[in-house]
């Protein structure tokens, strides 16, 4: 087992002083003998040696530790940031620590709380409410901060951002012209920013359809999961009384509660049903529907996060407190073509119908 700068000085008799300047290749300069040398050199041969973290942490008043507080991991789209950012972390030297907060105020302050309190060097937060008074403890200690995916009303920290608005303006359009005139948009935890830019979106998208033949609702509840995917369909059917041309989901779990429940109705998923959703998965190129998916940049966002991180952590400028990642248009069904998503051309504006509930 490797032996730390102590443990070489106790098992060879030498002063932690003098194993070190041997171990920084110094020797020679403050004038240790060679035979002092050969014995310090020999032992860290045969037993290796290893950095004492924490003595080294305390020293330069660093960590070397990242927090990461998200939502939810069963989330692919945080999974896969996840996954890009600690790439980015080691390669710094860094060890980048990931908790998930169920999108629970209180958990999210309670992580918060244990990040900051283990010392770590930088945060990025993709928050489930305002940040309001428990954003006190970091603005005081003035610790590196960048946001990623949502950012609330009111909140100055730096953002890193996928295009939320123009990403469902152009898979709404899309959808309508792949035959779907009539869309409901199912939507969970409509309070989160990034969900509301998607409902904005959507709405903008029926309002500038030509001839203002595009209708749609927006059906919202709860949480981001499954079961709320099963819900919504199961609403919106016992409200309808028919499915609509088309679904838009915001987000693969939605989607998968959605297809649930739209197959238990059916026995199937009907061929002429047009799907959008936001967020790629594999999956959904087994459907034979049009569909049509958004998917973000989790490379792009996690290597912008981890540069305005850096610089912050290094006093450096950090840029713009806002930073938009544009998205990239999946379309299955039709052939795989991809394009990316704001380069839609805008459409004639007119009268639309969208109910929200």
């Amino acid at each position: 087992m490797s032996k730390t700068i102590d443990e070489i000085a106790r098992e060879t008799g030498y002063s932690r002083t003098t194993v070190t300047l041997v171990l920084k290749g110094q020797a020679d300069r403050y004038r240790i003998s060679g035979r002092t040398r050969e014995i310090i050199e020999r032992y860290v041969a045969e037993h290796g040696y290893v950095i004492n973290q924490t003595a080294r942490n305390l020293k330069l008043r660093r960590s070397h530790v990242i927090g990461f507080v998200v939502p939810d991991l069963s989330n692919a789209f945080f999974a896969r940031l996840m996954a890009a950012l600690e790439v980015r972390c080691r390669a710094e030297g860094l060890v980048l620590v990931t908790t998930s907060t169920s999108e629970e105020p209180a958990i999210e302050q309670r992580a918060l709380d244990n990040l900051v309190t283990r010392g770590v060097d930088g945060l990025v937060i993709a928050p489930c409410c305002p940040r309001g008074d428990h954003a006190l403890p970091l603005r005081k200690k003035r610790l590196p901060l960048v946001l990623i995916d949502r950012v609330f009303e009111g909140d100055k920290a730096i953002a890193i951002l996928s295009d939320h608005f123009d990403s469902a303006r152009t898979i709404t359009r899309e959808m309508i012209e792949g035959g779907a005139q009539d869309i409901a948009f199912l939507c969970g935890n409509p309070a989160n920013p990034s969900i509301q830019e998607r409902i904005r979106g959507f709405e903008a998208a029926l309002a500038e359809t030509a001839g203002g033949t595009g209708k749609g609702r927006v059906i919202a509840e709860g949480a981001d999961t499954i079961d709320v995917g099963i819900k919504l369909v199961t609403r919106l059917f016992a409200e309808e009384g028919v499915r609509p041309q088309g679904i838009l989901c915001s987000s693969l779990l939605i989607l998968k509660g959605a297809l649930h429940a739209i197959k238990s109705r059916y026995g199937r998923i009907p061929a002429g049903l047009v799907i959008g959703t936001f967020d790629y998965d594999a999956i959904l190129e087994v459907l034979p529907n049009t569909v049509r998916a958004i998917r973000q940049d989790e490379q792009q966002l996690a290597d912008a996060v981890f540069d305005c991180l850096l610089a912050q952590m290094n006093g450096q400028d950090a840029g713009p407190s806002r930073r938009i990642i544009p998205t990239t248009m999946i379309r299955l069904g039709e052939g795989a073509l991809e394009s990316e998503a704001p380069a839609s051309p805008a459409m004639a504006a007119g009268p639309a119908s969208v109910e929200r509930r």
